[in-house]
């Protein structure tokens, strides 16, 4: 009897650590604002929609990659405040996420005008953490995913 509790103990708290990342749906993401804030620094703030159905709150901890064009970085991104999702409820949230051009004579050699850019010529790769919990955590890696296909991959 002594020695079933522990086993007990610890099967309840390996259970109970798990993140269930299919259960969470992320409904929309939608661009708020873009604010440049120098010539190769912009800060952008992207709402979004979520659903948690798990039993633990969902932390977006942090987030970093790069974005590609042709092969090659074109910008750095990174999360600047992390962002909670409350255990089984909807949440309208929004990231704050910096940019940084690795090369700023790049965005000349492309144009200026940033609506004549094309969205499938830019790839991410990005690591994000998750966390629910103290010490549970969940990391994300995307490759090459389209910056126009991100939302379907998420």
């Amino acid at each position: 009897m002594k020695r079933e509790i522990p086993i007990f103990v610890v099967v309840v708290i390996l259970l109970q650590s798990c993140i269930n990342l299919r259960s969470v749906d992320i409904n929309s993401v939608s661009l708020n604002s873009f604010k440049l804030v120098n010539t190769s620094r912009a800060d952008l703030v992207f709402e979004y929609t979520a659903e948690n159905s798990t039993a633990s709150s969902l932390v977006i901890a942090s987030a970093d990659g790069f974005i590609k064009k042709k092969g090659v970085n074109f910008a750095q991104m990174t999360l600047l405040q992390p962002d909670t999702i409350p255990a089984g409820s909807v949440k309208n949230g929004t990231l704050n996420v910096r940019f940084d051009l690795m090369d700023p004579i790049s965005l000349l050699s492309m144009g200026l005008n940033i609506a004549s850019w094309r969205a499938e010529d830019f790839n991410i790769d990005a690591r994000i953490m998750l966390k629910s919990g103290e010490r549970r955590k969940k990391v994300i890696r995307v490759k090459e995913i389209p910056l126009e296909n991100l939302i379907n991959k998420l």
